[in-house]
């Protein structure tokens, strides 16, 4: 039902109409959003490319924790923190010196990235594979050449993890052809040049640290501008091919499962209960002509006798149960 004006407002209506400044209602003024929009610095990345670099780099953060965690002996925590589209200069001047740079490559398409982590971290790891204790509040001083090979084992796993990362959207080599220790020598790209800065925490004994991964924004345009990777940002992917479908159900059937054979059932009293001793004889509801339930996980699947089998109880299924029906 429409509001119908009250005298005061008619009037208020009519002097503004009549002096030409008609003003909008308050109500109206504050549902008005407004964004701020840097044209010096335009955002080239979409929301749907944003949510497909989160969904990579969430993946790469969940198996480096797993690796970190299994190498130091020690829980690792790593957490993404951030996707920032900047200017190669600010990233380079965000970087401390001395520094642990590593600069990698891609070879489809060709292009230069850097992983940034914190010295404090690297000397850390060093220690903890040489079975040390690890301080992470040692002084700040350059990498050594030694700590730079030992954390070759280390990188070419962050290696393989960004590929692994990346293989949903397209699949490449990577690895690390370069170390320095100050950001000045790093020059992979002009310094106008806009690039993605991934931010991830590691966390290890309540203390945190910062890696950081560079990527030029002209390599992620080339591999987003692709048909396939924009039918996966569009569609959220295609249906999945026959050499998938025979690798997942490879994996199906080589996994264990369980199975349950259930012997037979008794309810007794609270009274009986608290009163068994051993030696005390159920009776359960089957005979030991009865086949027995055979359980895989909380459905009934099949049915069989128990006997043994080569020294070991075994159970000899006769009977396939059609429709699965929970245990009781």
């Amino acid at each position: 039902m429409s509001k119908i004006l009250s005298q005061e407002e008619i009037d208020e209506l009519l002097s503004s109409v009549i002096s030409g400044k008609v003003e909008e209602p308050q109500e109206i003024r504050k549902k008005k959003k407004i964004s701020i929009y840097d044209f010096r610095r335009p955002s080239f990345i979409s929301k749907e490319q944003m949510r497909l670099l989160e969904q990579i780099h969430e993946r790469f953060v969940r198996n480096l924790s797993v690796f970190l965690s299994a190498q130091m002996r020690m829980i690792v925590e790593v957490k993404l923190l951030g996707i920032d589209q900047i200017m190669y200069s600010e990233f380079m001047m965000s970087l401390s010196s001395p520094s642990a740079i590593w600069v990698g490559t891609f070879n489809d398409p060709y292009s230069k990235f850097i992983v940034e982590i914190s010295p404090q971290i690297v000397i850390f790891i060093v220690e903890r594979l040489f079975g040390g204790e690890g301080v992470l509040t040692a002084p700040l001083r350059p990498i050594s050449v030694i700590e730079q090979n030992v954390m070759k084992k280390i990188m070419d796993r962050i290696a393989k993890e960004i590929s692994e990362g990346w293989r949903y959207v397209k699949e490449f080599e990577c690895k690390f052809v370069q170390f320095e220790r100050d950001p000045e020598f790093v020059q992979i790209l002009s310094a106008s040049e806009p690039v993605v800065a991934v931010s991830v925490e590691l966390t290890i004994r309540g203390k945190s640290a910062l890696m950081n991964i560079c990527y030029p924004y002209v390599w992620i345009s080339g591999v987003f501008s692709r048909s396939d990777v924009q039918e996966k940002l569009l569609f959220g992917g295609k249906e999945a091919e026959e050499e998938e479908k025979e690798k997942i159900r490879e994996n199906l059937e080589s996994a264990r499962v369980e199975l349950r054979g259930i012997l037979g059932r008794v309810n007794i009293s609270l009274r009986d209960f608290v009163d068994l001793r051993v030696g005390d004889v159920l009776r359960l509801d089957r005979t030991i002509e009865d086949k027995i339930d055979v359980f895989c996980g909380n459905k009934l699947l099949f049915k069989g006798y128990p006997g043994k089998y080569k020294l070991r109880n075994a159970i000899k299924i006769t009977e396939l149960v059609k429709e699965g029906n929970d245990e009781a």
